[in-house]
């Protein structure tokens, strides 16, 4: 199976970088909306801004997206605050489901399509790119917006794909055996079409 990758941006950010500074930076960067949001999904509000879909003619936009864990910082602030017997504020305990990140993003972005959060292990890149085209290979008007979160305990990255279904002219586009390292992809030449196997 083929999917082709339209577009590539990523947003990082020091994970020593609290989180009112990192919503003033997206807030001021990309005019999005930023109440309440942690660092976990502000940093792929920003990946997904950077990506753009502007000058693509897709009917509509799916959202999947993958993580090992959703907000590290979130849920420690919210273990604090049981030991200290605060109470946990029910937004913070909402954002730490996987798929409010996800609820988010295509709010804020007006991503009509499904919209799907999975867990990440061994093969997360594989198994997201293989849901990918099984998303696009079944609209061919319909494209996919694939986040990847990777982190360090020094810094967060999101990664943004922008994929569609392999179109009449994908013959032409380079093909991209090797997706592993997705920082690679900002120096490449795009449109470029991918096998998807597992």
């Amino acid at each position: 199976m083929q999917i082709t990758l339209y577009n590539y941006a990523c947003f990082t950010h020091s994970r020593a970088l609290d989180n009112k500074s990192l919503r003033q930076q997206i807030k001021q960067k990309y005019a999005v909306a930023v109440r309440r949001l942690d660092n976990f999904t502000l940093c792929a509000l920003g990946a997904v801004a950077e990506l753009g879909t502007k000058n693509l003619d897709f009917k509509k936009y799916s959202l999947i997206s993958c993580a090992q864990y959703f907000s590290i910082e979130l849920i420690q602030q919210m273990l604090l605050d049981l030991k200290q017997n605060r109470a946990i504020r029910p937004l913070d305990f909402v954002a730490t489901v996987g798929n409010a990140a996800n609820f988010y993003i295509a709010k804020e972005f007006s991503i009509g399509g499904s919209n799907l959060f999975i867990g990440a292990d061994t093969d997360a890149l594989k198994k997201s790119l293989m849901l990918s085209a099984l998303e696009t290979n079944a609209d061919v008007e319909a494209a996919v917006i694939l986040l990847i979160w990777q982190e360090t305990e020094l810094e967060r990255v999101c990664h943004a794909l922008l994929l569609g279904a392999p179109q009449a002219q994908h013959n032409i586009y380079p093909k991209l055996q090797d997706l592993s390292q997705l920082s690679s992809l900002a120096t490449i030449d795009l449109p470029a079409v991918v096998d998807v196997n597992l």
